[in-house]
């Protein structure tokens, strides 16, 4: 028997050489099996039979030159009996004809998701694959990117098990490659990002802001936003780097060099928070623009002020003193979750006052208005197990009467009357912080609408509502009630919304603003500006359709200028006459905006949709309404890069170098494709200390220092 399988051995293929196995496939080693199973067996007499090979071969009769024909390709080869059948077999590894062989060139059927979606889901479409091992470590290192993965996730044993299960072919990469397959894929979406901004026909806004982490480095994150020529609106993250300190002209300084690296020179506004560092920041980077020749009206409305920071600071000295009411319901939320035992009592009172409530008291952050707001919502709730727990625990009721008391049913009304108040200013924060929707055009609108409701607040017969109401409106009218503070790109934001118009702002300003010469003089000053960057996009592209048509050299020739033909002159008068023509018809273009019906205003109304299909109708308006309507009007978009959203990066910044930082956040950034905010979970924190060598890091992207 031993004979028997060393006979069938010598027939096979060496296993242990994968290029040159005879069945690549695991999908045909069965099949080898059975044929060696079959064929390498013993007759009743103890007779070898012949080897399975023969099933394949047709040998001649020519004992001098015996050889076999292969049935498939139809090729000789010399058979001699001392040779045994190892060349045949290995003839049949190499045949293209033998139907047990898989070409691993040839394309296989498979579903491949479409990159587009349906009412279900992501499309699936038929489509050829075959097997790419730099393919396969391309999309690995996507998936480490875009699911916030640590590099040594390709070494966990049950990851390897199951690529070896998925695709034996497949070499999993260490760590280190993974991480240098994740810089280089930043650099090509980088490359990539680059010539959408040099083709782009918008300007860009930008947001940014800064953070200091717990080993005392200071970090700047600097994101874009834009309308592309589709009518689509981006945000996109273009540098998240270390800087030498939080002063205002260090942070310009750093966003000069990274608008360099990056070669964008047209910017609409800069958006930032309320910090007087960015005061002297912008004014840094007004000049810098203005010396490119890339802001509009020369800067004067370059600074965005970010609206929930604002917002933040209204509540806040509204809630600076907060009412005994609030103060005793806190008090008994701190109760129950001081201790598993408490919350385990207070859950009873829940069961036995039935009532069904996914949500739990929350315990607020005294700094944090919101989360004021969110303790307030939750215990409201659970108004009917407060007082069943002052009557089952004795020791709740004694140890908040060492303190203010337990909250009685005037706190809750209080509570329940104060709470619609905060929600307000809740909700418009969360709208205001969104960066894929337009918000400008929703700004002022609520601001007004905010004020509106302050004021109704200030003549409250409650004297706590009332104090907090006063309080709240000496905040809002230090940025609002003073008309020079206000960027006028708000209101133009307004106009441009075709369901508002110019008539809906003179409606908002003249109800908002009761001293009517303040009103009259802010109507004049969004009257200028409208003018004046309608006049601004009408020069820039007429002087771009020229040009474009080879004609600017005739537009600067004069009477005095050396004619060679005195028929150049003839033709400089009528292109000179068709472009001021072309400026009257642009003038009236906008008055027919202004004059024509404004749309029914619905909540399904697509903004960039009408422009898109009105792009051709209004061509100058479409042009300032693509930056307008870009313009972000806070900066969570940047905060969410590293503070913002409860995301711990400590850990992940201590271990990895400051570029591979920025290429793992800005590559996340742009390979996402879910509509939703990016955010860096905590698992950041499992990434381990990984550097990558300097071979794979050398590019000419320096750290934004000012050292130099």
């Amino acid at each position: 028997m031993s004979s028997t399988t060393e006979s069938v051995s010598s027939t096979l293929p060496d296993a242990s050489n994968s290029e040159n196995a005879s069945i690549p496939s695991s999908d045909n080693q069965a099949a080898t099996k059975a044929h060696t199973s079959n064929d390498a067996t013993t007759t009743s007499k103890g007779r070898k039979r012949k080897s399975w090979v023969w099933d394949h071969f047709d040998k001649n009769d020519d004992k001098n030159d015996p050889r076999a024909k292969c049935k498939y390709c139809a090729k000789s080869l010399a058979c001699p009996s001392t040779s045994g059948t190892s060349c045949l077999s290995n003839h049949l590894s190499r045949c293209k004809l033998y139907p047990y062989n898989v070409d691993k060139t040839q394309a296989t059927l498979a579903f491949t998701p479409a990159p587009k979606f349906n009412e279900v889901g992501i499309e699936n479409f038929l489509a050829n694959w075959k097997f790419d091992q730099e393919e396969c470590r391309k999309w690995l290192a996507r998936m480490v990117i875009v699911d916030e993965l640590s590099f040594n996730f390709v070494e966990h044993e049950g990851f390897r098990s199951f690529c070896r299960v998925m695709q034996p072919r497949f070499v999993v990469p260490s760590r280190r490659t993974i991480g240098r397959d994740c810089y280089n894929i930043y650099k090509e979406e980088m490359d990539t990002l680059k010539k959408v901004f040099n083709k782009l026909s918008s300007r860009i806004c930008l947001t940014t802001d800064t953070w200091t982490s717990i080993q005392n480095m200071s970090y700047m994150c600097l994101t874009a936003h834009f309308i592309d020529d589709d009518w689509k609106l981006h945000k996109r993250i273009i540098s998240f780097c270390p800087i030498a300190g939080h002063f205002g002209e260090i942070i310009g300084m750093a966003v000069e060099r990274c608008l360099l690296n990056w070669g964008i020179d047209k910017v609409f506004t800069i958006t930032v928070d309320n910090a007087s560092s960015n005061d002297t920041c912008i004014r840094y980077l007004k000049r810098r623009l203005n010396s490119w020749k890339g802001s509009v009206l020369q800067g004067d409305y370059l600074h965005m002020r970010c609206v929930a920071h604002i917002l933040n600071l209204v509540v806040k000295d509204g809630l600076s003193e907060l009412d005994d009411s609030i103060v005793r319901i806190r008090n008994a939320v701190k109760y129950v979750r001081s201790s598993p035992s408490r919350e385990q009592k207070f859950n009873n009172c829940v069961e036995k006052e039935k009532i069904e409530s996914k949500n739990h008291v929350c315990l607020d952050v005294e700094t944090r208005w919101n989360s004021t707001y969110m303790m307030i919502e939750a215990a409201l709730k659970f108004q009917k197990a407060f007082d069943l727990l002052e009557v089952t625990d004795n020791k709740y009721v004694s140890e908040l009467l060492m303190k203010k008391g337990v909250p009685t049913s005037e706190d809750w009304e209080y509570a329940r009357s104060l709470l619609p108040f905060l929600k307000v200013f809740y909700d418009t924060t969360l709208s205001f912080s969104g960066s894929l929707h337009v918000t400008s055009n929703e700004y002022m609108k609520k601001i007004f609408g905010l004020g509106l409701m302050i004021n109704s607040k200030v003549e409250s017969d409650d004297p706590s509502l009332k104090e907090m109401a006063l309080k709240m409106k000496a905040k809002y009218e230090k940025y609002w009630a003073n008309i020079d503070n206000i960027n006028v790109f708000l209101f133009i934001a307004v106009i441009l919304d075709p369901r508002c118009k110019l008539e809906y702002v003179n409606c908002l300003i003249d109800n908002f603003y009761y001293d009517k010469d303040t009103a009259n003089k802010l109507k004049e000053k969004v009257n200028k500006v409208l003018e004046s960057l309608f006049q601004f996009y009408g020069a820039s592209q007429l002087s771009q359709s020229v040009e474009k048509s080879g004609e600017q050299q005739l537009v600067d020739l004069s009477l005095e200028s050396d004619l060679q033909d005195v028929a150049q002159y003839a033709d400089f008068m009528f292109k000179k006459q068709k472009i001021d023509q072309d400026s009257l018809d642009s003038k009236s273009e906008l008055d027919k905006y202004l004059n024509d019906a404004r749309e029914i205003s619905q909540s399904s109304f697509d903004l960039l949709g009408w422009w898109k299909s009105n792009a051709s109708k209004y061509r100058i308006l479409s042009l300032i309404a693509k930056d307008v309507l870009a313009m972000p009007v806070s900066t969570v978009a940047s905060e969410s890069a590293f503070s913002t959203g409860g995301r711990v990066l400590d850990s992940f910044r201590s271990a990895l170098t400051p570029r591979l930082v920025e290429a793992l956040i800005c590559a996340q950034n742009w390979l996402r494709s879910s509509i939703q905010p990016i955010y860096l979970d905590s698992i950041l924190e499992q990434l381990e200390s990984i550097s990558i060598e300097s071979s794979c890091v050398t590019d000419d992207h320096p750290l934004c220092t000012i050292d130099d």
